[in-house]
């Protein structure tokens, strides 16, 4: 397809281009390319779709079931009571109605981290965008429950092999709910099968001050000492990170996913992002579930990502950061060829009306993405060179039915539970 005449975001610059693409990739951009398969992109502005970094998609039944709690008394008394009862159809309408949100404010990959996954992989091919999966497991010391999990992980590990918009990652919840030997058997497997790891780190100060307790140690230190952290290791949160942890993270060269929502509305804190960028860790941005956030949008992510941190200073993170962040940083941290539209990149790419409100004045075209775009500028998503998004509509699945069952289960769920 010969996308054509578009105002597209590249290498950091709003520039006419056209856009070849074959096989679900970006071929090249130039001016006066000529081709059979034409999209006329004149009046729009063209930027590549959102990377969130790090979700929890079936939570979306959960949106405003458990509001204005701290993480742990939200986790033990509310969400976990509610994730006990959860099945897999619950899990495939949740992912369904999770990924209607995501495509409709412009995200076109995403890394979901979860349980019944075999039913969120079923949601993600049927409406067509890009996924990393990830099994969440958690043991609590108990090692037959460990064995159980690790062969989850691998059994949904071999459902994504040969996908070509699914890859997976392990994913141990963190190292308050996983022991030692269960850390290191997923590490073992991550590191034999080449694949990433995905695990919450230093969220809350309880978090932090408990491992300090019973470890000496720092969630990153301890994690640390047992090898796990690496090139090849995802941070969700780091929320309570020290001089000490960014600095060791850094060195090892792990990301980390800033989920900026979540963390406020929970009462979890502000994680120290200027700190992160001045070592230079790649950082990511995540929306966590909409049971925390409660929103899929990262439009609204980017948006609050870019405005929390002026706490610090007005240019600590400027626009483009932000931006950049929300669609480069993701796709450095997943491995992914995506964020970015350039030759070799994945064809993931959203539509933005240049004439919709928010997007006027022109002054600052990265300024009114970040700072005043709204989702209904967003016309038109492809992803991997097909349309997912057409003038609003979805073109893969039916919002009007997803939208009602998952609302179906939502409902019967927490009736479960009173």
């Amino acid at each position: 397809m010969l996308i054509q005449g578009g105002l597209v975001y590249t290498n950091g610059a709003f520039v006419e281009r056209d856009i070849e693409t074959e096989g679900g990739v970006i071929r090249s951009l130039g001016t006066g390319l000529e081709g059979d398969d034409v999209f006329d992109a004149r009046g729009f502005v063209v930027v590549p779709g959102f990377v969130n970094a790090h979700t929890h998609l079936s939570m979306s039944l959960l949106r405003g079931a458990g509001d204005d709690m701290p993480l742990h008394s939200w986790l033990n008394d509310r969400i976990w009571p509610l994730e006990a009862s959860l099945s897999y159809e619950d899990c495939y309408w949740g992912s369904l109605f999770g990924i209607v949100e995501m495509l409709k404010t412009g995200t076109t990959c995403f890394n979901d981290m979860y349980f019944h996954m075999d039913a969120t992989i079923r949601a993600v091919k049927e409406a067509g965008i890009r996924a990393a999966i990830t099994h969440a497991v958690i043991d609590l010391g108990d090692e037959k429950k460990a064995q159980t999990e690790l062969q989850e992980s691998s059994r949904i590990h071999r459902m994504c092999r040969n996908e070509k918009r699914i890859s997976y990652m392990m994913g141990p919840h963190a190292p308050y709910t996983c022991s030692e030997a269960f850390l290191l058997q997923i590490k073992e497997y991550a590191r034999a099968h080449g694949i990433k790891t995905h695990i919450h780190l230093s969220e809350t100060r309880k978090e932090v001050e408990d491992m300090e307790q019973e470890h000496s140690m720092t969630p990153a230190g301890y994690l640390d000492s047992l090898s796990f952290l690496d090139e090849e290791t995802i941070c969700a949160h780091g929320v309570h990170l020290t001089p000490e942890d960014i600095k060791l993270l850094s060195s090892r060269g792990c990301s980390i996913v800033h989920c900026p929502q979540s963390n406020l509305k929970l009462s979890s804190g502000i994680a120290p992002l200027p700190q992160m960028r001045d070592a230079s860790i790649n950082i990511a941005l995540g929306t966590d579930g909409a049971a925390s956030n409660n929103s899929l949008s990262m439009i609204q992510e980017t948006k609050c990502m870019a405005l929390i941190h002026k706490l610090q200073g007005a240019t600590e993170v400027p626009a483009s950061t932000a931006f950049s962040i929300a669609t480069r940083g993701g796709g450095k941290a997943l491995g992914l060829p995506v964020g970015e539209l350039a030759p070799g990149y994945n064809a993931d790419m959203a539509f933005i009306d240049a004439s919709h409100f928010s997007m006027r004045p022109s002054h600052s075209l990265i300024s009114n993405l970040v700072y005043s775009l709204q989702e209904e500028a967003i016309r038109h998503v492809m992803v991997d060179g097909t349309f997912v998004l057409r003038d609003r509509e979805l073109t893969m699945v039916d919002e009007k039915s997803i939208t009602e069952k998952a609302s179906e289960h939502a409902n019967a769920l927490v009736e479960l539970i009173g």
